[in-house]
């Protein structure tokens, strides 16, 4: 069953839905150039981190915590990454609060986005919770899917 909450697409494009052992999945978004990685809805940040790489990639995870029980996860890996060595550029920090499509990441020269959402600690998929791609209206179409 659909719920009646207010969330969009992090990003726009296609994306590639990976169904995990379990329930729930994970959306990959790849960008060739640039891509921007959106809050899904209206919350607070929780989480930020670098993850380090062995690689020029940076690797960053950022977790949303929503009303309703929901979390966000947004696995980002910058291929190219155009911040300074430390830098983690337009992600707030834990306690940010942030809006339906507000920018967490901008991937300026290609990149990966790996999102997940969860409902009181469980993975679910966000094809059955996520209304629209955000671009300030209600009536957005979704992006297409590959599976």
């Amino acid at each position: 069953m659909r719920d009646d909450i207010s969330l969009v697409w992090p990003a726009s494009g296609t994306m590639q839905v990976i169904l995990l052992p379990g329930g729930g999945c994970t959306v990959k978004f790849i960008f060739a150039d640039r891509g921007i990685v959106r809050s899904v809805g209206k919350g607070q940040i929780v989480k930020v981190r670098n993850i380090p790489t062995k690689r020029i990639a940076q690797h960053y995870e950022i977790i949303v915590r929503h009303d309703d029980a929901f979390e966000s996860s947004y696995g980002i890996v910058d291929q190219t990454p155009h911040l300074p060595v430390g830098g983690t550029g337009r992600i707030g920090t834990p306690g940010t609060f942030v809006e339906d499509g507000d920018e967490l990441y901008d991937i300026r020269n290609g990149g990966i986005l790996h999102f997940q959402l969860y409902r009181a600690g469980r993975l679910v998929d966000p094809r059955t919770h996520i209304r629209a791609v955000f671009d300030g209206t209600i009536e957005a179409s979704r992006p297409s899917v590959e599976q």
